[in-house]
């Protein structure tokens, strides 16, 4: 998530997951999206129960509930809230929507756009519901009692919104259009243009559109050419594919945008797109975000491997010794893991991290102790009929919001926010244990099977891609996004370690397709981890921080959810830090100094300042050291983490550089 309060959601009947080997050394997939009514199930024996608060209010029957959606709020929210397809805002009536390029505001620990209104489009609509979903694009029925008027789709990465008349239909706009050439008009309101593109007749502030046909109204940047646009757009967008490319080295995501052979595509930040991006750029809270006319968007982004344990060959004898012995009393000294699947997942990742921590080491006594706890303590939960009799440490399958729930839940991972978060403790956990002891996997499949599915691979009753945006190369933590700013993200870094956790169980469980899927997954996260939280371009001025904590889908946030201390402002980046960390957090050796000097002068002693701490280690071989001397004084770690832990990452940090 909302971190403390966490897809890809498709119709049914829609392709499943499909790779094909090019050139020997990489994988091409399409992400699966809603599978088939047929495909095998994925939470058979699982007992069946409702057990949130909330259901969809605006959802036609036969569509998978779109949580963890930048759209969500559709679907559920009592009252309807603004929804973000950048770069618009889009704020859904009953009887229509309004449709705005927002401005941009910025402040001392905020970078807002958030919806103040624009263009009107009154439908003569009574009602709306949601009636297709993907990963990236949502289509809205609106209808007046039982008949439907239009349908309106939205998509990440266009600027253009469809409605599509379903009868006779005249559009009241908020303001009146003037002719800009054949089946073109524009309005403008607060200054932004908005273009009108379609067979349509226009009547004053009336735009009369028959049956069968379709009215593009686009919001258009600063300065933009509306005859230009008007050229750039043809057919409109029914819905967006996702694919992606895993090779050697990169990894790349494409998106088409079906239904067209020319549209207009704005990719986010950083990414480029398939033809020219000459028509205007918007100001928005992520930087400038040019406009191209295509129709599709790709990019690459290094890959990131999946890894559970540090390289130690070479380390020397003191320093193994220390962290061995340290690592037994951790192991010793570990409680009983919680219930809940937030920090009972935490727990049972400290005990999987403490058992490849003695792999690392050669310490075969630490790894077969931390083996026989991890088998112990994870075993209840791999019960897929647990619930039954268990009121903690199982997983129930919640048929009417279509999630996969432990119980207890916490931090509303009952409505599906931060389903990622928690399970990928879990997931990591499972393949540590799975890749020790190879006899152990076929007993934990069915329930592990099921996590990975929740939140990923999907089946036949599961949404498939549940968390993550193929559009922002980043997931989406709230389930239902009960917010006016959209759906945001905090713990970045829990969001990697989610997609490492699915790639390590893939590995052990020897399903190469869910493993391909993860290391798409992890790229993209990792990669927006550095450029959109931790070491961001394009920070406006007035913006006083160097890192962003929160991403929202309309602002971006110096702040948590849990705390205003700017130990836990960072450190929140880093939790869980571990081996595949190092991959990605330090990139930039000038950017983690600076960081760590922003959190000021509590950096280290404030909430998670030991994560903090971890995460200076990586500004110089200093640094490294002065960690290691910190955490050999410090006596409290945080609950997923310990002080082995600790100086294990230490020493790896400073050999890194």
């Amino acid at each position: 998530m909302t971190r403390r309060a966490s897809a890809t959601v498709a119709t049914l009947a829609t392709v499943a997951a499909a790779a094909l080997v090019l050139a020997g050394c990489a994988a091409e997939s399409t992400p699966p999206a809603q599978p088939t009514p047929e495909a095998s199930s994925a939470v058979a024996g699982l007992p069946v129960e409702h057990v949130a608060t909330i259901s969809p209010v605006r959802l036609a029957e036969g569509v998978v509930p779109p949580t963890n959606r930048w759209y969500s709020s559709l679907a559920f929210s009592p009252d309807l809230l603004p929804i973000y397809p950048s770069p618009l805002a889009v704020a859904p009536r009953e009887d229509g929507l309004t449709i705005q390029v927002p401005p941009v505001a910025v402040g001392e620990k905020s970078i807002t756009a958030s919806f103040s209104g624009g263009l009107s489009l009154g439908l003569g609509a009574t009602s709306l519901e949601v009636v297709r979903t993907d990963p990236v694009s949502v289509t809205v029925a609106y209808s007046a009692g039982d008949a439907e008027r239009a349908r309106v789709t939205l998509a990440q990465g266009s600027p253009i919104v469809a409605i599509a008349a379903a009868t006779d239909l005249d559009i009241t706009l908020s303001a009146a259009p003037t002719s800009v050439g054949d089946k073109a008009w524009t309005a403008v309101v607060d200054g932004v243009t908005y273009l009108l593109r379609g067979d349509a007749q226009v009547s004053g502030s009336t735009v009369s559109v028959g049956s069968g046909k379709t009215l593009q109204v686009a919001g258009l940047p600063k300065g933009a050419d509306p005859a230009a646009w008007a050229s750039a757009i043809g057919d409109p967008v029914t819905d967006v594919a996702s694919s992606y490319v895993v090779g050697d080295s990169d990894v790349t995501t494409r998106l088409a945008y079906e239904g067209t052979d020319r549209t207009v595509v704005v990719p986010f930040a950083g990414r480029t797109a398939a033809s020219s991006c000459d028509l205007g750029t918007y100001d928005t809270p992520y930087g400038p975000l040019q406009a191209c006319a295509s129709s599709t968007l790709e990019w690459t982004v290094p890959r990131i491997t999946a890894q559970t344990a540090y390289d130690f060959d070479g380390l020397d004898d003191t320093t193994r010794q220390t962290i061995a012995a340290q690592a037994t009393a951790d192991l010793a000294d570990t409680p009983p893991t919680p219930a809940d699947t937030y920090f009972g997942g935490k727990g049972l990742a400290r005990i999987a991290s403490l058992l490849e921590l003695g792999k690392a080491l050669g310490d075969t006594q630490l790894v077969s102790a931390a083996t026989d706890r991890l088998a112990t303590e994870l075993k209840p939960w791999t019960d897929p009929s647990g619930c039954t009799t268990e009121a903690t440490r199982c997983f129930v399958y919640d048929d009417v919001l279509h999630l996969v729930v432990g119980k207890q839940p916490s931090f509303g991972s009952e409505e599906g926010n931060d389903h990622h978060f928690h399970y990928g403790y879990f997931l990591f956990a499972a393949g540590v244990l799975g890749t020790e002891r190879p006899e152990l996997v076929d007993g934990m499949r069915p329930v592990m099977d099921a996590l990975a599915a929740d939140v990923a691979a999907g089946s036949a009753e599961l949404p498939a891609l549940r968390a993550f945006d193929p559009y922002r190369g980043h997931s989406w933590a709230s389930g239902p996004a009960p917010f006016a700013d959209g759906n945001n993200q905090e713990s970045s870094s829990e969001a990697v370690s989610a997609w490492n956790g699915l790639a390590t169980w893939a590995a052990a469980a020897g399903d190469d397709s869910l493993g391909t899927e993860a290391a798409w997954l992890l790229s993209s996260e990792a990669d927006a981890a550095r450029t959109l939280w931790l070491e961001p371009e394009n920070l406006p001025a007035g913006f006083t921080h160097t890192m962003v904590s929160l991403n929202w889908s309309s602002k971006r946030d110096y702040a948590t959810w849990f705390s205003a201390d700017p130990s836990a402002i960072l450190g929140i980046q880093a939790v869980p830090v571990g081996p595949v960390s190092l991959q990605y957090l330090g990139k930039d050796p000038k950017r983690v100094a600076e960081n760590v000097a922003d959190a000021g002068d509590t950096a280290f002693t404030g909430p998670l300042g030991d994560y903090v701490q971890a995460y200076s280690a990586l500004a110089s071989p200093d640094a490294a050291t002065a960690a290691a001397t910190a955490f050999a004084a410090r006596a409290t770690f945080d609950d997923g983490w310990s002080k082995a832990l600790a100086l294990a990452w230490a020493a790896a940090a400073e050999r890194s550089q």
